[in-house]
């Protein structure tokens, strides 16, 4: 019913699950060559008529002893969905990197990857689950999983880790892991407010607080839609 592929690799079909407590399909990815970033696309196949009054809920995890964890759907008005998965690479630790371990996968991301993507490792462990359920029922999950995403400050995108390893969930547990990268995460935000609200000096050198605000609310924005343009920002 389902298929999935994982940027240059074969298409690979679902399995049904029988018994399975809500997930009638899953499908395992294999012989994933390692990249950079890998797009995984998810789809129903042709010739399947999918019913209107369902829909598919979408789950990953990276190993048979997880969880499974939320990350989107399929319906009749949405037959795909193109996932970007994040990975890095075993034994590579410095300080712009991610341990092992520490992957992301963001829910229908169509960009291409960039030049300076952090390499990633072979995600043949990566397991997908499909549950099919009244739609209703499957849109409220959905929308109960983006409000804790909001609150929780993680938008769209979900940490998810190998055995042993911890999720991240607030912004202590970020800076205790990864101290250098923080450092250089909190530089680049202040770099950015600086650029823009010194365009609003007066002649005092004083800025108003209403021009911070704007600042806040069009950081955050753009922060949600692409967060890669901190690499960007430079000293001006």
């Amino acid at each position: 019913m389902f298929a999935a592929i994982a940027s240059g690799n074969p298409l690979q079909l679902s399995t049904e699950v029988p018994n399975s407590n809500g997930l009638q399909h899953t499908i395992i990815l294999s012989s994933t060559k390692p990249k950079s970033y890998s797009h995984i696309s998810l789809f129903i196949l042709p010739n399947v008529t999918f019913p209107p009054e369902f829909a598919a809920t979408v789950y990953f995890k990276l190993s048979p002893t997880e969880e499974f964890k939320l990350f989107g759907y399929l319906a009749l008005e949405k037959p795909s969905a193109i996932f970007k998965v994040k990975l890095p690479a075993a034994g590579t630790i410095s300080t712009n990197d991610y341990p092992d371990g520490l992957g992301e996968i963001d829910m229908d991301d169509d960009d291409e990857p960039s030049s300076g993507a952090i390499p990633s490792s072979n995600i043949s462990e990566l397991i997908i689950g499909i549950s099919i359920e009244p739609r209703e029922q499957a849109m409220l999950k959905l929308e109960e999983w983006k409000a804790k995403q909001q609150i929780e400050g993680s938008g769209s995108a979900l940490i998810v880790s190998r055995p042993g390893q911890g999720n991240i969930s607030t912004p202590g547990q970020l800076a205790k892991r990864y101290p250098q990268l923080t450092q250089q995460l909190a530089a680049k935000i202040v770099q950015h407010a600086y650029n823009y609200l010194t365009g609003f000096l007066d002649p005092e050198g004083n800025v108003s607080i209403k021009r911070f605000d704007s600042w806040w609310e069009k950081f955050r924005v753009r922060l949600e839609n692409d967060g890669q343009f901190l690499d960007e920002v430079t000293k001006d």
